[in-house]
């Protein structure tokens, strides 16, 4: 059993959808994305879009690792793979003084994931969390996370 999750572990995506990958996000921020997978575990991704909470625009970019995928048991051709990442964020331009009394923040992001993608269909469907610390101007945490499309050309 410990052999068999080992092996799930170090496995790569199989048949992943390479190239250029266009986008959306909704969540914490709603965003317009922007990726690149070169093999099928490798993927590096820009978002760019609107942070309600913070009232801000949102800029980032990430390197995202396909760890593992977990096998479809019910013969739907679909694939589920998990991946985990890290990137950098950068918010501006907006409206928090009031919350924040910060006029721009610069972070480091480490996004965790999970997708659903059909073998046969060049879309993943996505969902993200990313921890992020913020480095500048002061030092705090932070969180970003969203329910995403991706379609593969």
């Amino acid at each position: 059993m410990i052999a068999g999750f080992v092996a799930m572990m170090m496995c790569s995506a199989i048949a992943a959808p390479r190239g250029l990958a266009v986008g959306a996000q909704l969540g914490e921020p709603v965003a317009f994305t922007l990726g690149y997978r070169w093999t099928d575990d490798m993927t590096v991704q820009w978002s760019q879009g609107w942070s309600f909470g913070q009232k801000q625009m949102h800029i980032a970019l990430d390197y995202q690792y396909t760890f593992a995928e977990i096998p479809s048991e019910d013969g739907t051709d679909l694939r589920y793979p998990v991946y985990v990442g890290a990137g950098l964020r950068f918010r501006a331009f907006g409206s928090n003084v009031s919350v924040t009394d910060d006029p721009q923040s610069f972070g480091i992001r480490f996004p965790i994931g999970a997708a659903v993608s059909p073998v046969h269909v060049p879309l993943e469907v996505y969902f993200e969390m990313a921890p992020v610390w913020i480095v500048s101007p002061r030092s705090h945490g932070g969180f970003d996370g969203g329910l995403g499309g991706r379609l593969f050309f």
